[in-house]
């Protein structure tokens, strides 16, 4: 995944918000500080990439045999030994990859919400004659593809959107909480739910008000992909103090193994007329409720790792919405003949066997449209990307 994105921004052959290209190492170590931060406080406040053997138009020319080139322990003690204002400096890591026979380095700096990060005791260094100086006081940051240059310092309304980002003024609650459930690792549980532990006023937990009404649902088609197709469904509700941020029905597959949100429900007709239509459940990345089916997914549990994956056999999952519009007039162009795969379909569905016909049919069809778009999205993905 890592390896994947970092190739992905270097295919744009460009420079961005929150990534950086460099040819080489920095001789200079006062320039390397200044790209770090600068990157650190990158006004999107997410992790941001320095990203070294490469050039500004994305040519790969590689880091062996730089010998300025750094290891993670020196990387490390040169950001640790520094005057950070409060003693707050910011996360770093060293990464090597392999791009085109070709080793690249990558700095991997997570700003959290520390910014700005600032030094309170300027850092000079006069290598090949040039002193460069990284100011005390001074807040660099990164807008677009370019940082503050390092004799001046941000303008006074990045300097605001930094100082929100500290006090948890910026973003808005319901953005700061979907990037919060990318980090489950940080919430703690209590006898009412979840608090998120470095801001314990975002909480997640269950409302029972709905449990009568959810005791007659049904079981879902895709709950019969499972080995076991008993379900209990569930409301879970995440709140910003005493404000409900979101609230979301969820379902528990696998006779009590693995939990999620219910998918998104969406179609597709062949005609204006309405005379067939394919249904299907999704996701889209980087949504509230998808994020929310992640937190709510234990990797390292091996049974809801089957759990989730037959589960996901069933549903999408999109990039964003674009990815979702394009492949839904995919699906509207080759609309006869993918028809006819999941009518052609042979899955072979348990637990189907006591229910009436026109149920079976039902979920017979339903499971059938997941598997075929899957494999279908699968092949899109590969010729239009």
């Amino acid at each position: 995944m890592f390896e994947e994105k970092i190739l992905k921004l270097i295919k744009e052959k460009r420079e961005g918000k929150y990534w950086d290209f460099k040819v080489e190492y920095h001789k200079n170590k006062a320039e390397l500080l200044h790209d770090i931060i600068c990157l650190a406080n990158n006004l999107s406040n997410v992790e941001a990439y320095l990203i070294l053997g490469v050039a500004d138009n994305g040519h790969i020319s590689g880091i062996k045999g730089d010998p300025n080139r750094k290891k993670q322990e020196e990387l490390l003690s040169f950001i640790e030994g520094k005057d950070f204002a409060g003693g707050k400096y910011p996360y770093v890591l060293l990464r090597t990859i392999e791009c085109e026979e070709k080793e690249i380095d990558v700095i991997i700096i997570q700003p959290e919400d520390k910014v700005p990060y600032y030094l309170e005791n300027s850092f000079t260094d006069n290598k090949n004659g040039k002193p460069r100086t990284v100011n005390a006081g001074s807040i660099y940051t990164r807008t677009e593809d370019k940082n503050t240059p390092i004799n001046t310092t941000a303008n006074p309304l990045d300097t605001e959107t930094l100082w929100k980002i500290h006090f948890g003024l910026h973003p808005a609650p319901i953005k700061r909480l979907q990037k919060y459930l990318l980090s489950s690792n940080k919430w703690m549980e209590n006898t009412t739910g979840y608090f998120y532990n470095e801001a314990p006023e975002y909480t997640i937990y269950k409302n029972e008000e709905y449990s009568d009404e959810y005791f007659s649902l049904v079981a879902p088609f895709y709950a019969y992909n499972q080995m076991n197709s008993n379900v209990l469904y569930s409301q879970y509700e995440c709140k910003y103090h005493d404000t409900v941020l979101t609230s979301e029905q969820c379902i528990t597959l696998d006779s009590g193994i693995y939990t999620t949100p219910t998918p998104e429900l969406s179609a597709v007709t062949d005609d204006l007329y309405n005379s067939d239509t394919i249904y299907y459940r999704y996701f889209i990345e980087n949504t509230l409720i998808y994020n929310l089916h992640l937190f709510m997914y234990n990797e390292k549990s091996m049974e809801q790792k089957f759990s989730r994956s037959r589960f996901l056999e069933c549903v999408l999952i999109y990039k964003n919405d674009s990815e979702k519009k394009e492949f839904e007039n995919y699906i509207y162009k080759n609309f006869n003949e993918i028809n006819k795969l999941i009518n052609n379909n042979q899955t072979r569905i348990f637990g189907i066997e006591y229910l009436d016909d026109r149920k079976k049919i039902d979920i017979v069809r339903k499971i059938n449209t997941g598997k075929v778009l899957n494999e279908q999205f699968s092949n899109f993905r590969k010729n239009y990307n």
